[in-house]
């Protein structure tokens, strides 16, 4: 069964976080298409208006270009706390990349949390950002 996949405008794709060793959680999709059956991240689709089962959508973020990146520095940005964000679907929409695009030179750190060696095709942007990388 394909995923439904729609894409949604968000005011931001940063938000404060209070997991621990992390200032911001960031998620440039909502949902995931893995379905893990031993996904902890399932209780977002509470949140999400979805009626289809946690892994059969996906909501595509698109935000507002983060103009001023250098006001995050020091930060640590967790990129895919409750979704991977490195999802076969990001070959066609790209949504991590375009945000480690507009992160480039914010001086940013990252911890990136994928299962997906897709995540080796942006090591050009990540390579010169302080890094934790979790597979």
């Amino acid at each position: 069964m394909e995923p439904i996949i729609r894409e949604i405008d968000v005011k931001s794709v940063l938000t404060k976080s209070n997991l621990p060793g992390s200032d911001y959680s960031v998620n440039p999709y909502v949902g995931c298409t893995h379905a893990c059956r031993y996904c902890y991240a399932s209780f977002m689709k509470r949140f999400t208006g979805h009626s289809e089962p946690w892994g059969a959508f996906l909501d595509v973020k698109h935000w507002p270009e983060i103009r001023r990146p250098e006001r995050y520095a020091g930060k640590e940005l967790f990129i895919g706390s409750v979704t991977d964000p490195y999802l076969p679907q990001e070959e066609t929409f790209g949504r991590t990349r375009a945000l480690l695009e507009q992160l480039k030179g914010g001086g940013v750190r990252l911890s990136i949390a994928t299962k997906s060696d897709l995540v080796l095709r942006d090591l050009d942007l990540i390579k010169n950002l302080m890094l934790r990388l979790s597979l």
